[in-house]
């Protein structure tokens, strides 16, 4: 079995910084998305029509949540 060497710490860091904002961006649509799916919710109740969005946007923050952790042990420290 061969084991790869860990990635010079000169490519790891900017790496590192770039999943961490990318997942932050992803999370902040997230958040957004759930914001706005949350008012037409509230209209959707009132005029009694079908709610699929929202559940969506709860699946898209497990999976980024799911994309943050794989990602932590992907790439060493």
């Amino acid at each position: 079995m061969v084991i790869a060497e860990p990635l010079p710490a000169q490519v790891l860091a900017p790496l590192t910084q770039l999943v961490n904002w990318l997942a932050w961006f992803v999370l902040l649509l997230c958040v957004a998305r759930a914001t706005f799916v949350g008012g037409q919710l509230a209209l959707r109740i009132y005029r009694e029509e079908a709610i699929e969005g929202f559940i969506g946007s709860l699946a898209a923050a497990a999976l980024l949540g799911s994309a943050s952790a794989l990602a932590i042990a992907i790439l060493p420290t």
